[in-house]
């Protein structure tokens, strides 16, 4: 964490189609669009430390486990239903409010085998836009979303796979220290302002 610093934003032309697609295009491969929502709330585990940048920016960086539900948007897009579980490391910029997000999103789909994808998001002021990639219940299909959420706290809302998902920022990270925050303590009471002891007193 010590060498991460987001220095700039800017605007990152990520695809906004809404489509999740299977991956490969040679003949006899099927495709189909498909799409899905998704919402979740932080488990006990998630983690967070904090520190501040040599140019005073605070970072916090955060890992753990989100878990709820997400919801295919028709009932042909079943490998995107089901209890969902996100495994999740945020590095965010809480002075200027951007960062990065990652992770890994676990569908437990009914056919009992999950649905596996890892994304990669830029965080913007509370909102999340990247690309997630992965496998279908079947290992066999491959797919390849547009991720967008809003990101807080409390966890994943408002969540898309595919389905006219948000586009988003861009952040550069460069190298840099990042000291660990250090818990206040209070002052020390000054020499100076202790009362003398007059030596002729008993």
């Amino acid at each position: 964490m010590r060498k991460f610093l987001i220095v700039a934003v800017g605007v990152l032309a990520l695809a906004t189609t809404g489509l999740a697609v299977a991956k490969g295009l040679k003949a006899g491969k099927s495709m189909k669009a498909v799409a899905g929502t998704f919402a979740a709330t932080p488990t006990a585990d998630v983690k967070t430390k904090t520190c501040t940048t040599s140019d005073g920016k605070t970072i916090v960086a955060s890992h753990g486990k989100y878990t709820g539900v997400a919801t295919g948007a028709t009932a042909g897009d079943a490998d995107l239903t089901g209890p969902v579980t996100l495994d999740v490391h945020s590095v965010v910029n809480t002075t200027d409010d951007v960062g990065v997000v990652e992770g890994k999103l676990k569908i437990d789909v009914a056919s009992g085998k999950d649905t596996a994808l890892h994304f990669d998001a830029v965080y913007d002021h509370g909102k999340l836009a990247g690309l997630a990639r992965g496998h279908a219940h079947d290992p066999g299909m491959q797919v390849l979303a547009n991720l967008s959420a809003d990101f807080s706290a409390t966890g994943f809302a408002n969540g898309k796979l595919g389905g006219g998902t948000a586009g988003g920022s861009a952040v550069e990270l460069g190298p840099g220290k990042c000291a660990p925050d250090k818990p206040d303590h209070p002052a020390a009471p000054s020499h100076d302002t202790k009362e003398k002891k007059d030596p002729k007193k008993k």
